[in-house]
Parts: C-alpha cells; structure tokens; sequence
C-alpha cells in the first residue's frame, strides 16, 4: 500500500440488502497507513478488518445484520492486537459508518467494564436494568471531586433516591433506570473524552451498550472530526 495520508473516499456494494463498504485506506497513531475492508461475509454476517501496510491483521470486528424487519445492527466481538495505536478507534468508527450507511435504527453489543469509558467515548449509552450496577455508579458520581461536572452530580444526587425506591416492572421506573445509565454514560464520556484515566467507577461487570440514530445528531461534532483525523472521508 502506497504511502499517501490522503482523504479516502468510501465506497458500498450492496449484499441481500445490506450496503458493505469497499476496502479503504485510513491511518492510525503517527500517520501510519492501515487497510480497512469487510472480510468472508456471509449472510447477515459481517467482519471489519484493519491491515498494516505489510498485510498483517492488526484488529477485527465481527457484526450481524438485522434488516429491514429490525433495522438494527449488533457487535459480536471486537478485537485490536494494538488499541494503543487507535486501531479499536478505526474498528469503531467503520461500525458505525455502515450503521449510518444502512439508515438502522439501533446498534447494541456487550462492552467489558473496562472498555465501557471507550464506547461512551464515541456515544454509546449503558443499556442495564440492574439496579445495584447503576446505584453504584451514581453514588460514586456524586461523590465525585472531578471539576466541570456539577450538573452531572446534580442529575447522580437526583436519580440516586428515585432508582432506590423504584419497582422495575413499572413502566415509569423503567425509565428512571434509563436516566440513570445516561447519566453513567455521560460521565464515562466526559473522561474518555477529556483522557481522564480515573476516576471511573469501580465496576464489577461489564454491560450492554447500545447507540442509536439519535446518538449521531448529540454526537455528530465529535465524530466527524474524528473520522478525518484518521484520514476518512466520511460524514455522519
């Protein structure tokens, strides 16, 4: 592969109604040019890959297709031999790149406690009705000495008690659980965003995440110039 940072343009082919990108040329940490491109697709299945300039596989991401009964898409695995070079970045950004391309409605997979500040990074908001996992969090929200995010621990303060008291078969309680995980996931995104190493709290288990054609409007200022400093001409 030539050694050119230029902007690469992207381009689909459509399978069973599913639109696939194209092999195209990005970069990662310190202009380095990687190959990213769907690999054995099959059916509904989809796996991104991220070459180096030599060939060799740098990190994978494994997708499934629901369309068009649910319009939605789900991360099966995802994978970087180098995360430290921003190769999960690239992997995550061509994920969502083919869920804007497709018009879908919902993107879900399960995040590890320790990558969840990496999806709330790009927007993704915890999808988790365990009430002990979000009460949790909160409480060390509240709790927190960071700057710049007293409103954040005035919604951790205000949902704290309701979720406490809350019965999770009702309708309205549901919600509250809801607001509790945005509240979660806006404050992991606010470390990701600013590198904040912690101050995260102390997670026992991962969860669900879940990003929605929503999150690309609340998000579309930070992802789009993301996308260009790893040389992808692409807009959300």
């Amino acid at each position: 592969m030539g050694s050119s940072i230029g902007l690469s343009t992207i381009n689909f082919v459509e399978k069973k109604g599913i639109q696939f990108f194209d092999g195209f040329n990005a970069t990662i940490k310190n202009k380095k040019p990687v190959r990213v491109f769907f690999k054995e697709t099959k059916d509904t299945l989809g796996s991104i890959q991220v070459n180096d300039s030599n060939g060799e596989r740098l990190g994978f991401y494994d997708l499934e297709f629901f369309k068009p009964d649910k319009a939605s898409m789900e991360g099966i695995q995802l994978y970087a031999d180098t995360q430290k070079e921003n190769v999960g970045e690239v992997l995550s950004l061509a994920a969502l790149i083919e869920f804007s391309k497709n018009r879908l409605n919902h993107f879900r997979l399960f995040s590890f406690k320790e990558t969840l500040p990496f999806h709330a990074r790009f927007g993704f908001i915890i999808d988790n009705d365990n009430e002990d996992f979000i009460l949790k969090a909160l409480n060390y929200i509240k709790k927190s000495k960071l700057k710049y995010i007293d409103e954040l621990k005035y919604k951790a303060s205000f949902f704290y008690p309701r979720i406490e008291r809350s019965d999770i078969y009702l309708k309205e309680d549901k919600y509250l659980l809801e607001r509790g995980c945005k509240v979660i996931s806006d404050y992991l995104k606010f470390l990701s965003r600013n590198n904040i190493k912690k101050n995260v709290p102390p997670f026992e288990n991962g969860a669900f995440v879940k990003f929605t054609d929503w999150e690309f409007e609340t998000n579309r200022n930070y992802l789009n110039p993301l996308l260009k400093s790893h040389n992808i001409d692409y807009q959300f």
